[in-house]
């Protein structure tokens, strides 16, 4: 993987890790998530017009918006969920896992194939995220694997990580037919009509405003940050295989463990350590990828 994407896939998982830990601090998740898209779309506004403007937008481009659009509602409606019930030191990890579905998604779908460090990397990343889920290293803690898994925290991370391996995959296709940045904008701009029409038909007027009331700040820092974290992906996705990013995002898992534990008061055990370390191991392997 060449420096620059690599470089600038690294600088992501910070902004990506510090907006997730904004989500799990909020009071309603969907509330302050569907909030956070306003704030997007408001802060993105001018260069979107401008992009708009320069551009010679065609009918196909509809298809291709309307697609990721819904893909990445639903990634950001089981994340919601998922920090219902879940720790962000555990739920983080799993729903950053697109590496579980990438490199199958992205060779039957764009024949894109990866080397055999690349593998070893994914394994790697595999592994360390598996292990995080451990309690302990003896009989117990592999015994109670299942049981930390099969909670509705786990569940509803595993499936956004699904959703993210489809928009990587679907993001790398359509970045190759218009400009990224109006792309990303405009599918944004649709979520943040879905996602606020759920919004204000489940939660009454007044849930709605104690929560931006209640975090107005955190709430626009996740709209910049959301939308400036992605750019830096969509530009490393022009000049990368969609695996390596995907799989080199999940280094986040450092930024989110931590988040956790210093300042939400989670446990930070000795086999998410392990798990941490293992997966960052995999992570820079990629740099080392063709």
């Amino acid at each position: 993987m060449n420096g620059l994407p690599f470089a600038l896939v690294l600088a992501s998982i910070l902004t990506h890790a510090y907006w997730n830990y904004l989500i799990k601090r909020s009071e309603e998740k969907h509330v302050f998530t569907a909030l956070s898209k306003i704030a997007e779309i408001v802060i993105f506004a001018t260069p979107a017009i401008y992009f708009l403007s320069i551009t010679d937008f065609k009918i196909s481009f509809l298809f291709l918006i309307l697609v990721a659009s819904i893909i990445t509602f639903l990634n950001y409606f089981f994340l919601a969920n998922a920090y219902k019930y879940g720790e962000l030191s555990l739920v983080y990890p799993i729903s950053r896992s697109s590496i579980l579905f990438l490199p199958i998604l992205a060779y039957l779908f764009i024949g894109e194939t990866i080397d055999s460090i690349g593998i070893i990397a994914i394994v790697f990343i595999l592994l360390g995220t598996f292990i995080m889920h451990l309690d302990s290293f003896d009989r117990n803690g592999i015994q109670n694997i299942a049981t930390n898994i099969n909670n509705n925290g786990s569940i509803y991370a595993l499936i956004a990580a699904f959703t993210v391996a489809g928009y990587t995959l679907w993001d790398k296709i359509s970045i190759s037919k218009m400009e990224p940045f109006l792309y990303f904008y405009l599918y944004t701009f649709v979520i943040c009509c879905i996602y606020n029409f759920f919004i204000f038909s489940k939660f009454s007027k007044n849930e709605i405003k104690n929560e931006w009331i209640n975090n107005k700040s955190r709430i626009i820092q996740v709209g910049f940050f959301n939308s400036f974290t992605y750019i830096l992906i969509l530009i490393a996705l022009t000049m990368s295989k969609a695996t390596y990013v995907g799989g080199l995002r999940q280094l986040s898992i450092v930024i989110g463990a931590f988040l956790g534990y210093k300042f939400l008061g989670e446990n930070l055990t000795k086999p998410k350590i392990i798990g941490i370390l293992i997966s960052v191991i995999g992570g820079s392997l990629i740099y080392l990828a063709k």
